[in-house]
Order: C-alpha cells, then sequence, then structure tokens
C-alpha cells in the first residue's frame, strides 16, 4: 500500500491477516485510516521500497542475480531459465505448469512484477480510465472524480507551479532556530498535518473493542522500510537508501540546496531514523505472533501524552483534533519515553533534516513533470525496471489513492452484478460448509476446541463483490483548487470524518471501509470475522461463468475464498473468536499442538533457500503459507465429491493462478518485508503435502517435489 502518510503499526498488524491477504504479493493498497495527512497520492505497491545498491548511485547489473535455489529456483526471475530449459512436474512443478507463460511475458513499463492480478487489475482500470472521460455520467462522485484526474493529467499547470505552493513548509523548517521553533509548527493547528517523521496517530478500531473507532498513536514509518536496516544493512535496505537519497538530492536542489547540502541532510535524517529505529518494532516482529499483545495499550488521554513531557504529543493530538474522551492505543509506549529523550536543542539539526527529506519526498508525485519524469528514471535505475505507466493509468492511481470511495460508487453503479454477487456468496458458503467437514474430522484438536472452531466458522460473514454503503464524499470540494491545493482539500475533508468517527460505531454496512473493491484482492478481517471478495477479483482469469469447475474449485475455492476462510485459524486468526475479539478459546493442550505444527511448517520453510544465499523465513510467512495449504486441502475435498473430476487440470490452474514474473529487487524485497512467500514456493510448497497430487503427476521419492508423509505440513 502506497500510504498518504505514514505506517500505522496498529492497522498493518491487524491488516497482515486481511488485505495484503490474498491477491497479489505485496502490501495492501489503501487499507489504513491515518489521521496523519501529508500527500503523496500515487497508489504504488513498491513504492517504499524501490532501491538498490547505495554506492553513489551505481547499480550491479541484475543479470545473474537471483540463481540457485533449494530444492527450486525461482521462476519468477526471468534469469533463472531460457525457453530450452526442461520442465518436468516432478521437478519443479510450478516452472512445469508456467513456462510458457513465463518465456512469452514481459513486465511492462512502469512495473515492478507481473502477474494475472495485474491484468485482471489493469482490465478494471481501463474500465475506470473510461468512466473518467465519461462526461454523462452525473453525480458529486462522478464530477469529484473526473475534476481530480483532470489536475492530475494538467501537466502545464503543475509545471508552472511547480514547488511554489509548497515551499513555504520548508521554509518554515530551515528558518527554526531552536527546538521551542519545532514545536511551534508540530503544534499549530494549521501546519500540525504539514510535517511527519516522529510520531503517526489517527482513528481505528482496537483489539479490546473492534467495534468502536478509537485513536491510536504509533510510531512513524521509516525511510528504509524496517527498522532492522538500521542496525544491519542488507543488500534491500541499500537498495531503498539509494533510491531515496539520489530522489531527495535531485529534488532538494529545486528549493536552493546544493547537491553535497541534500546529501549531507539526507544521511543525518537516516542517522536520526537510526535512533528512533532501536524502539521501533522489526518487521520478523510485526509478523510474530505475539505482536498484538505487546501493541494493544489502551490509556486515557492524560496517561498517552504523559510518555512524552518534552515532546508535544499533548500539543500536537489537540490540534489535529484528535483529543476526545475515550481510549487511546498507544502501540509502541517505550519509543515515546526515548522520543523524549531525544528531542533536544542537541539533536535540532537531526530532526530538523529528517522533518524536512520527509517533506519534500513525500511531494515527488505531486509537483511538475521533470521531477515525475526523473523519479522514474531513478527508479528504472535501481529497480530494474523499464518506463513507466501511461499517464492516463498514473492518473487513474492517483484518483483510487486520493478518492477511493467516490471512484468505487462510480465504477460499481456501472459494473456491479447482482447475479455474479449472488454466485459469488453461494461459492463462499460451498467452500465454508467444505471447511465444516475439515474441522469436524479433525483428529488432534479436542471435542471443546473443535466445537468452538465451527462455532467460529458459522459465524463468518461473506461479503461478495462490494458493499452497499461507502464513506459520505458530500463534504469533499475541490473546485477552482490545483492539484496539489486538491490533495490538501481531500485529505483536510478525509481527517475531519475520520475524527467524527472517534467514540462511535463502526458502521459495518460499509465494509469496504479504506480498502478499495476495484483492487484484484480479497481479506479476512479478524476483527469483524468476515471474508470479503470484491468485484476487482471477480474475472478473467479468476472467476467466470463459462469456466470448468476444476479451474473454478482451483481459483475461487482453492486460492481465493478457501484461502480467506483459512485466515479465521491460522495462527494470527486463531488469537481472535468468533466476534472478532482478541480471545484465547483454546485448550491449553490444542494450543500447544497447534503451535508445534506452526513450528514444523517454519521449521521447513526455514530450510528453503529463496534464491542466491537468502533463506525463507518462515515466522515471516506461516500465515499465508498455511493459508495457501488449508484452502487447497478444502478444495481438493470439494474437488472429491465430483466425479471424473480432472486433478491434473485442477492443479495446473492452482499453478498457473499465481504465475508472475519480477525484477530482482522487487522479488527480493518481497522475500524479506511481504508476508506471503514467492509465488513459486505457494505453489510447490502447497500441492507437495497431498496425495491427489502424487498421484496425478506419478510423483516419486527421490523427486524434488517429494515430502514423505511423516514431513507434510497439514495443520487442519
Amino acid at each position: 500500500m502506497k500510504k498518504r502518510v505514514v505506517s500505522m503499526l496498529l492497522a498493518t498488524c491487524m491488516l497482515a491477516v486481511a488485505v495484503a491477504g490474498c491477491g497479489a504479493n505485496g502490501a495492501p493498497q489503501g487499507a489504513t485510516t491515518e489521521a496523519s495527512v501529508q500527500a503523496d497520492a500515487q497508489n504504488e505497491s513498491s513504492a517504499a521500497s524501490e532501491a538498490t545498491s547505495a554506492e553513489e548511485g551505481t547499480v550491479e547489473a541484475e543479470a545473474g542475480k537471483g540463481a540457485g535455489g533449494t530444492p527450486w529456483m525461482d521462476s519468477s526471475i526471468k534469469d533463472n531459465y531460457t525457453a530450452d530449459t526442461p520442465t518436468d512436474p516432478a521437478d519443479d512443478f510450478h516452472f512445469y505448469a508456467n513456462k510458457d507463460w513465463f518465456v512469452e511475458t514481459d513486465i511492462p513499463d512502469g512495473y515492478g512484477s507481473w502477474a494475472h492480478y495485474h491484468e485482471r487489475g489493469l482490465e478494471v482500470k481501463k474500465q475506470c480510465i473510461e468512466l473518467l472521460k465519461d462526461t454523462s455520467i452525473k453525480g458529486h462522485d462522478a464530477e469529484l472524480v473526473r475534476t481530480f484526474n483532470s489536475l492530475v493529467l494538467d501537466w502545464d499547470s503543475r509545471n508552472k507551479l511547480g514547488i511554489s505552493e509548497i515551499k513555504e513548509e520548508y521554509d518554515k523548517l530551515v528558518a527554526a532556530n531552536s527546538i521551542d521553533d519545532i514545536t511551534k509548527l508540530l503544534t499549530d493547528k494549521d501546519t500540525v498535518y504539514d510535517y511527519f517523521g516522529l510520531v503517526s496517530f489517527g482513528t481505528t478500531t482496537g483489539i479490546n473493542d473492534p467495534e468502536t473507532y478509537l485513536a491510536m498513536i504509533d510510531t512513524p514509518s521509516l525511510m528504509l522500510g524496517d527498522s532492522a536496516e538500521y542496525a544491519q544493512r542488507t543488500e534491500n535496505g541499500e537498495m531503498t537508501y539509494g533510491f531515496n537519497k539520489e530522489l531527495f538530492a535531485y529534488m532538494a536542489q529545486k528549493y536552493g540546496m546544493t547537491e553535497d547540502e541534500a546529501n549531507k541532510c539526507f544521511d543525518n535524517a537516516i542517522d536520526f531514523e537510526a535512533k528512533l529505529a532501536t524502539k521501533i518494532y522489526t518487521t520478523n516482529e510485526q509478523y510474530a505472533e505475539d505482536i498484538y499483545e505487546k501493541i494493544n495499550n489502551e490509556m486515557t488521554f492524560d496517561e498517552a501524552v504523559s510518555k512524552s513531557q518534552k515532546f508535544p504529543l499533548k500539543e500536537i493530538l489537540t490540534a489535529a483534533g484528535y483529543k476526545y474522551d475515550g481510549p487511546y492505543v498507544v502501540t509502541t509506549p517505550d519509543y515515546f519515553t526515548y522520543l523524549d529523550e531525544l528531542y533536544t536543542d542537541e539533536n535540532l539539526e537531526a530532526i530538523k533534516s529528517l522533518l524536512i527529506v520527509k517533506n519534500i519526498l513525500s511531494y515527488a508525485l505531486s509537483i511538475d513533470r521533470e521531477t515525475y519524469d526523473k523519479r522514474n528514471e531513478i527508479r528504472s535505475k535501481y529497480y530494474g525496471t523499464s518506463g513507466a505507466v501511461s499517464d492516463e493509468e498514473m492518473a487513474y492511481n492517483n484518483v483510487l489513492s486520493m478518492l477511493p470511495d467516490s471512484m468505487q460508487i462510480v465504477y460499481v453503479d456501472k459494473y456491479g452484478s447482482e447475479e455474479d454477487r449472488k454466485k459469488m456468496t453461494e461459492l463462499c458458503q460451498e467452500v465454508i460448509d467444505t471447511y465444516r467437514e475439515l474441522l469436524s474430522e479433525n483428529d488432534w484438536a479436542s471435542e471443546e476446541t473443535k466445537n468452538y472452531a465451527i462455532e467460529k466458522l458459522d459465524s463468518i460473514t461473506i461479503h461478495s463483490a462490494y458493499p452497499d454503503k461507502f464513506e459520505d464524499t458530500s463534504g469533499i470540494n475541490i473546485d477552482g483548487c490545483s492539484y496539489v491545493g486538491a490533495i490538501k482539500a481531500i485529505n483536510d475533508s478525509q481527517v475531519k470524518e475520520e475524527i467524527k468517527k472517534l467514540g462511535t460505531k463502526v458502521d459495518k454496512e460499509k465494509w469496504a471501509n479504506g480498502f478499495a473493491v476495484t483492487m484484484c484482492n480479497a481479506f479476512y478481517n479478524p476483527q469483524d470475522n468476515s471474508i470479503n471478495m470484491i468485484i476487482g477479483m471477480m474475472g478473467e482469469p479468476f472467476f467466470s461463468s463459462d469456466m470448468s469447475v476444476e479451474e473454478l474449485y482451483a481459483s475461487i475455492a482453492g486460492c481465493w475464498v478457501g484461502h480467506e476462510v483459512s485466515h479465521a485459524f491460522d495462527s494470527n486468526g486463531a488469537q481472535f473468536d468468533k466476534d472478532g475479539q482478541l480471545r484465547d478459546w483454546w485448550t491449553k493442550e490444542d494450543k500447544e499442538e497447534f503451535n508445534k505444527r506452526i513450528e514444523k511448517v517454519d521449521n521447513y520453510l526455514n530450510s528453503l533457500v529463496a534464491f542466491g544465499d537468502n533463506h525463507v523465513v518462515g515466522g515471516n510467512i506461516d500465515t499465508e503459507m498455511v493459508a495457501d495449504m488449508t484452502g487447497l486441502q478444502c478444495a481438493l475435498r470439494m474437488a472429491s465429491k465430483v466425479d471424473n473430476f480432472d486433478y491434473k487440470k485442477f492443479f495446473i490452474t492452482f499453478a498457473q493462478v499465481r504465475a508472475e514474473i519480477s525484477t530482482y529487487s522487487t522479488e527480493l524485497n518481497r522475500l524479506l518485508q511481504d508476508p506471503h512467500p514467492l509465488n513459486y514456493l505457494r505453489t510447490n510448497v502447497s500441492v507437495q503435502q497431498f496425495d491427489e497430487f502424487y498421484e496425478a503427476f506419478d510423483v516419486k521419492e527421490g523427486d524434488n517435489m517429494y515430502l514423505a508423509p511423516e514431513d507434510r505440513l497439514i495443520v487442519w
């Protein structure tokens, strides 16, 4: 997800089960409700990590990177094979099922990867782009998205304005001569949303009460992404550092800095972030099972702000409108105690540097054409991507990022299908019914645990295609605005709406809040125990009226709905009860057995070498791997009831759903930062757990795809 401002740990953790879920690998898009608002409107999944070597912008050629892998090669990296490379389903099933597509497909301009998810997503994008051109569509939302789309594409106006509308924000930082001057900027209601880098806050639902909106106070996002990168920088960290440094050095010169001054400013910012990072959870910690317990710190307003004596947290929240009588979730109390120690005049220049760098970089996609093109050039240089998406697609990405509800309202009015909605609901129910059989026949859990698991299963809410209600957009008015002005106006309106929610009950009819149903994705939400199969994924090659039963079960039952239902019972989802409460509903003995099974999954995944010298980190991806395997288990149970079922066709379709090609840099970032397994692992590890696969493709002991029965990883 390309966030408008900063990462929110609570939202990240809650949605690791959910939106990150199930479509293409990569972070979810548009899934938080941040109140901190500094706009970078481009909605790109790779935006925070687009970089490689930091050696003064010199990038090692990507050819040859990503080779190796045990026991399979990473076939997403095209340098690992040629058209002449032989295939064998018993050796590497993912490559066998997808070789022709791999060889014939190239990554389009502007993308770091390409998959069937992208193909479906592009189909929806094209439909939306045509809607943005259709002046015959009336209504506030249609006019709003058309107006904003026109502002994005008005390069003449954007070029003329350049940084003139935003330079004052920079000038005020430069003029600050004391920590008190910084405090004035951070706590003035007119500038409180202009600067970020030290704190994040917003409206969210809590862990203790998922039905009520409350305030959250969180750590800021970091320019290198993972806080672990500041202690020991990996190749991926060098990528991010190099990309951001070169982009900042270019942009800062527009503000009057020399290149040397810009580089020094950037490194000062990174050095200060390195201190902050010692109190910010690493990626590995965020994906660990105990993260919910760690971040679930509810406090009163006075208790929350007491963590900061010198840092003006109380005044920031008050100026931002986030002072109310309800509870606050403070995800990382120790961070604010430590920030207080650092918030001194001795660190003034470092703090200024951090605020300057983040402020300038936040506008990389929001000013003139020259900067936009330069960013794409730097991105290509560091990331191994080529070119850029079309201006029309870029503009649509902006519209969806900034006005998701309005764009969805317009799209659903045109393309919503009650027939497809009903069919998807029926498929979801069929999967749930089949999952009930699996739980009932479970041979390791007690009757007490199984009965509650079935009760939770039967309580799952099915959300299909699109909700009946979206967020109210009537307060957004961008008439007469420039592009940057429109971004600020939209953000201001959305912040006001988020503040209004504090202390109120969640409107469950707005189940897609913060998540664009036009995206090719799906998710399980542990806080309302729902599966959400959205219209963006309901098309070829995943869902259509003329699919064979084998294709439908492999795609919808296995990779989509079955996967999502499984999240209710993976190592994260299983911590929540049927009502979305964080509650241990397990017997002690059953929880121990469950954890042993998860540990077995982790140990197996840890033994795999993804590519080069890079091992898989089981603890980061086990929730998604369990969902992949259990979704396939469910689909196979459904298949067993169909006469003359073609298992070869089924398994090939299952593998083809996961087909994807990536640049090396994108693949490395996913391996280290994404909660999903790499795609070839999602296929190969999943299928090798089931006898039906061995029988269909005559896989025997000694084959790469063989896994002895006693080593298989079925959790449920």
